[in-house]
């Protein structure tokens, strides 16, 4: 029998792992990530299978974030989807949100994604209607930062059942 899937958040000596792991290591998302959950009001997420990482995500729940609390950053690595991490991260992240006293979560997912859609709405997440353009910035290879444009598709969640 494979062990169980636990999750929790993130903490330094987690960092050097997702930063090897990371598509382009010279962006440091991680670190980023981290750096901002020390602040507050951000939740940084990993899901572990013994010792080994599953992936990650975020909760931002920052006052400056047009969508509060936004699930966001789910990321799974190819070899451990399907297994349920993207699953246990989410329900870990509407957790923390109904502790903290929300009543629904949003998320912002490209309407081309193919694989993250059905997901989503598996865990109940239901489209608003509402889109917004969103810049994302990325490292690459050289370590070159660029952005690009993209419409983003918004999903909603009510929490209050969970509670």
């Amino acid at each position: 029998m494979t062990e169980p899937i636990l999750v929790r958040l993130c903490t330094a000596s987690d960092l050097p792992e997702l930063g090897r792991r990371e598509p382009h290591p010279n962006a440091r998302y991680a670190e980023g990530h981290f750096e901002r959950q020390q602040q507050g009001d951000y939740y940084f997420a990993i899901a572990m299978r013994g010792d080994v990482q599953l992936g990650s995500s975020v909760l931002d729940c920052r006052a400056d974030n047009l969508l509060q609390p936004e699930l966001k950053s789910l990321w799974v690595y190819p070899e451990s989807r399907r297994q349920g991490a993207a699953r246990e991260l989410t329900r870990f992240l509407e957790q923390q949100a109904v502790e903290l006293g929300f009543d629904e979560i949003f998320l912002r997912v490209d309407p081309q994604n193919a694989a993250a859609i059905p997901m989503y709405i598996s865990l109940d997440y239901t489209p608003t209607g509402d889109h917004k353009l969103t810049t994302y910035e990325y490292v690459d290879g050289l370590g070159n930062t660029h952005s690009r444009e993209e419409m983003d598709a918004i999903y909603r969640k009510s929490l209050r059942l969970l509670r």
